[in-house]
């Protein structure tokens, strides 16, 4: 036999794997939105987001005699992208998971692969095929660890604490000329808008709303004008449309909340300060040593973008201010 006649062989059983490898991807999807499985297996969960990437990669190896290693490591990709192309066409995932979990679920499909033509063939298809849906019911016994996080950010910021204070304790709208690209935009997280205040001082209310409809209620719990304005944060969980976040990722929902903001006006020699803004957050997962890094990113960019924003308007105030 050429090696062209033995590419050729091989040719048939590896377009089998990858379909094989893709359907049951997208099966494993479809089961997660079942109701008889609710609770039990889902996609938050470990069995769906890193047993199943594992059991399509090795799927897809497994009818292929003699597999390259390259093979082991990258075809797998092949159904775990047309698997979640599926789910995001369908409407199943959106943008945000999708950018969150893809790099994890080719790492993993590749892990499978490797299985795939390993002595773990002898445990057969079917029997690998099933332990996510095995291991589901013994996840569900294990407490979801919550982890409490503070990310925080600052800017330096030409102008006095009086003309960056003024900035703060409230937002007029942020105009379109004033975005600025950043990582939660790209991942389809709505855009802050504005933030209006009840009245000054302790137990003053601002109301953060963001696009799509999303808005949080802030309860002040300090304000020491010109240097630090602290609040509680209960985010409108219920008033946002279902178009604008993923289900898995609404602040608010069991997997992620933010609790508390902080503003504080570090003041500079030459007129200048220092802003700081800190958040207090809640990741709730079984894979929080993953998600956890995530939701610090987004949050971190979330808070840059609202820097930005606040000190350009503050130099602004400075420069046009009359002298």
């Amino acid at each position: 036999m050429t090696l062209d006649d033995f590419a050729r062989a091989l040719r048939k059983p590896a377009l089998i794997g990858v379909a094989i490898g893709t359907v049951y991807g997208v099966t494993a999807r479809v089961a997660a939105l079942s109701k008889v499985l609710d609770g039990v297996y889902g996609v938050m969960t470990v069995s769906f987001l890193f047993l199943v990437p594992v059991v399509i990669g090795y799927l897809t190896v497994y009818p292929v005699p003699r597999p390259s290693w390259k093979f082991r490591l990258l075809a797998p990709w092949a159904p775990v992208t047309l698997s979640v192309l599926v789910a995001w066409l369908v409407g199943w995932e959106g943008a945000i998971c999708i950018v969150m979990g893809f790099p994890l679920l080719l790492i993993l499909s590749s892990v499978g692969g490797v299985l795939g033509a390993s002595v773990a063939r002898r445990l057969g298809p079917v029997v690998v095929a099933l332990l996510p849906f095995v291991s589901g019911p013994l996840e569900r016994e294990v407490p979801v660890p919550v982890s409490h996080r503070r990310v925080e950010t600052a800017i330096r910021i030409a102008a006095p604490p009086a003309a960056v204070w003024a900035q703060i304790i409230e937002v007029p709208a942020i105009r379109p000329e004033e975005r600025r690209p950043a990582l939660f935009t790209g991942m389809g997280f709505p855009r802050p808008v504005s933030a209006t205040l009840s009245h000054p001082g302790v137990g003053g209310v601002r109301m953060a709303r963001f696009d799509g409809g999303v808005l949080f209620v802030e309860t002040i719990t300090e304000w020491e004008v010109e240097r630090e304005l602290r609040f509680s944060i209960l985010p409108q969980t219920d008033s946002i449309p279902e178009t604008t976040l993923d289900r898995h990722v609404v602040v608010g929902g069991p997997y992620f909340d933010v609790l508390t903001g902080a503003y504080r006006i570090e003041p500079l020699d030459s007129g200048m300060a220092m802003l700081h803004l800190a958040s207090e957050l809640r990741v709730s997962t079984p894979f929080n040593f993953y998600s956890g890094p995530w939701a610090d990113a987004i949050m971190r960019s979330i808070q840059a973008n609202i820097l930005e924003v606040v000190r350009r308007r503050a130099e602004h105030t400075v420069r046009t201010a009359p002298r």
